[in-house]
């Protein structure tokens, strides 16, 4: 349940109200809102299960952030707004191991903490590995980047954390130390650097060592960035922040370029990207794969009776369905209009009958609403289950078998003998 509730406690009504409507209507979050230290310590003691608390400063009874210090009590994660700030301040603050603190300017400041919250959300499903040989340090790392909801690991120099990787293939981000035992820091970048780009993994280089050089050489090797130590929390949560987001960037990018903008399915060019590397080992007896060529009956009729709104519906709850009764290691595609392309690997011509025959009968029990009433659909399907010399080829034999799906009275699956 903390999860998804976040408090704020903000003596100013006004702003109390608009960061809870934006953290609803924006990040799906439900927000409890307390406007006095009275206020949120009897919320608290109703229940203190909370994703992060927003907490006023200076509240009207509690002008000393005793706030700060009520909620991090109950181990909550704090965002702290302040509407002064000096460096006497910022060290006060900072010492109290708080996620941040922003002043309150205007809406920037409630703009930063919904874009904090977001990132703090997706934060819990990245993985960080921490390589230092020094377990104070490591420690420290270690701490700062849970504290914004990082799933940690750590490593006690370049070889262990070649084993972590091995282990944890999916982490996206990287701090490593420069001087360790066993391999050091450029070592690991360069060995990491073979397996995994910049793109897909961020390594940020961190030293106390003053070369001027290094730095350069670090990112010559192939690091993403470096910190000198000691560095500025804010400093080192600002580049982590922005390595981070360069990578979802990267991979919002390239999914857009891969995926139909209705369907969210690969589209035709992604098809043949990954259906030709399919094909190429299925040519070397490496894997088995079936080529289905999906279409929508009267899907025309849809279109003309109930409008293209119901037809976008009708073509997004097909690849719906489509998606879930195939497996993770299948592609399925739009090609176009109201016809897609399945490709099912390791499949025998039996399975690949038997997975397609599903998919047909569930899309024939299923309907849509529209207009009040309950739209039925069925589809007809094609299969090329023998190995062309192309998978253009076995394409073009799994849409002649859809025609031939169509001639015969549609809603049925043709495959090949």
């Amino acid at each position: 349940m903390s999860e998804h509730r976040i408090l704020v406690v903000e003596d100013n009504k006004a702003v109390a109200k608009l960061i809870s409507s934006r953290i609803t209507s924006e990040l799906d979050f439900i927000t409890k809102v307390a406007h006095s230290y009275e206020d949120a310590q009897a919320i608290l003691n109703e229940n203190d299960s909370f994703f992060i608390a927003i907490l006023d400063l200076n509240l009207p009874d509690a002008p000393d952030g005793e706030i700060v210090d009520l909620v991090l009590s109950k181990e909550i994660p704090s965002i702290v707004l302040t509407g002064t700030l000096d460096d006497e301040l910022r060290k006060r603050i900072l010492s109290k191991n708080v996620v941040d603190y922003i002043v309150k300017e205007g809406m920037h400041a409630i703009d930063y903490v919904i874009h904090l919250i977001k990132r703090l959300r997706n934060n819990r499903n990245i993985k960080a590995l921490v390589v230092d040989d020094t377990a104070t340090f490591r420690l420290l790392i270690s701490r700062m980047l849970e504290l914004h909801k990082f799933n940690v690991i750590t490593a006690n120099d370049g070889i262990d954390a070649l084993e972590k990787i091995k282990q944890h293939s999916d982490i996206k981000l990287i701090l490593t130390d420069y001087e360790m035992p066993n391999m050091n820091g450029f070592e690991l970048v360069s060995e990491l650097r073979k397996d995994f780009s910049k793109d897909m993994m961020a390594i940020i280089g961190l030293s106390a060592n003053t070369s001027e050089t290094l730095s350069a050489q670090f990112l010559k090797k192939g690091a993403n960035d470096f910190l000198s130590k000691p560095f500025l929390n804010e400093e080192f949560y600002c580049r982590v922040t922005q390595n981070v987001e360069i990578i979802e960037l990267i991979h919002e990018i390239r999914e857009a370029s891969i995926r139909d903008y209705l369907t969210g399915l690969y589209n035709r060019r992604y098809l043949y990207e990954i259906g030709n590397n399919l094909h190429s080992n299925a040519m070397r007896d490496n894997l088995a794969i079936a080529v289905g060529m999906v279409d929508i009956d009267f899907f025309k009729k849809i279109n003309d009776a109930y409008g293209h709104d119901v037809g976008d519906q009708a073509l997004k709850h097909v690849a719906g369905l489509l998606t879930e009764h195939v497996r993770k290691t299948d592609v399925v595609s739009r090609c176009g209009g109201e016809e897609f392309c399945v490709i099912l690997t390791n499949v025998d011509r039996q399975r690949a009958l038997l997975v397609f025959g599903k998919i047909r009968k569930m899309i024939e029990k299923s309907e849509i609403q529209a207009d009040g009433k309950m739209i039925k659909m069925t589809i007809s399907v094609g299969v090329c289950t023998s190995i062309k010399k192309s998978l253009e080829s076995m394409i073009k034999a799994a849409d002649e078998l859809l025609y031939e799906a169509k001639e015969s009275g549609r809603n049925r699956v043709v495959i090949d003998i």
